[in-house]
């Protein structure tokens, strides 16, 4: 599946109108996308904060050293800055020392200049492109780490399991064929994921579930240019409703099954 890219998501967090509807509603069925707007506005929430008045905690030598290596520092700053004499009450802000009596220029280390109190708080505009700058790294790096699958460093957390899946064959008349996959969320929401390939069809193409016999059948969402994830409502037992179905429907207001299947399969469960 094609997801939403990190630059519309990090617009989206801030507050913008953008995208089309097809994005909005890619958004609505992808809970990759929807679970990393809501990090970016979290992201977002934090990097906009008023910081006057809030007790920061003092991070571990480890933080330090990560940076350190991320960075490629010199040996001479591999000592953590915070555990130094003059760490309380320290801005990270890296500045030369002025040449003290009785000491050579060269032999005086930079420190970390003091936070005064006195200082102008930045204009609400600065904090608000900050945020962008945040949103649009942090989105990126999710992007890279989560959801292309590239190389990162993704959060590790509990995963999905495969329920059920099937082949869908095309039926006659029709040449789209593909597959479904019925997974199970760590919170316990089962999604049904199509993935179908083109196929010549005069309306729109509705997913449902149904029961062996067809005489029963519950629609899930529309699939949109051939891939789309949909919730399984907690009351549908598949056990009962084992057939995926794919369907052409007219736009003609009529929301039952137009009998026109474009492509059918019938669940195997994998547990």
């Amino acid at each position: 599946m094609e997801h939403l890219d990190a630059e519309l998501l990090s617009l989206m967090a801030l507050g913008e109108t953008a995208g089309t509807d097809a994005d909005a509603d890619h958004l609505a069925n992808c809970q990759e996308c929807a679970e990393t707007l809501r990090g970016l506005q979290l992201v977002r929430d934090i990097a906009t904060l008023e910081p006057a008045g809030i007790k920061l905690e003092q991070p571990g030598p480890q933080t330090w050293a990560a940076i350190h290596q991320a960075l490629g520092l010199s040996p001479a700053l591999a000592p953590d800055p915070l555990t130094r004499p003059e760490s309380p009450g320290i801005r990270l802000a890296a500045v030369e020392t002025p040449p003290q009596p009785g000491n050579e220029p060269d032999a005086a280390p930079p420190f970390l200049r003091p936070a005064t109190r006195d200082r102008r708080r930045p204009r609400p505009g600065l904090w608000l492109a900050a945020a962008a700058g945040i949103l649009l790294g942090t989105a990126a790096g999710w992007t890279a780490a989560g959801i292309t699958g590239q190389p990162g460093t993704p959060v590790p957390g509990p995963t999905s399991i495969v329920l059920a899946q099937t082949p869908l064959t095309p039926l006659p008349a029709h040449t789209g064929s593909g597959e479904a996959q019925v997974r199970q969320l760590p919170d316990g929401t089962r999604q049904l994921t199509i993935r179908l390939s083109a196929d010549k069809t005069t309306g729109y193409q509705q997913v449902w579930v149904g029961t062996s016999d067809l005489t029963g059948m519950v629609s899930l969402g529309v699939l949109a240019d051939g891939t789309g994830t949909f919730t399984i409502p907690a009351g549908i037992d598949l056990a009962q409703y084992p057939i995926v179905d794919i369907s052409d429907q007219a736009y003609n207001g009529n929301p039952a099954h137009s009998d026109d299947s474009v492509a059918r399969g019938r669940l195997n469960s994998k547990t």
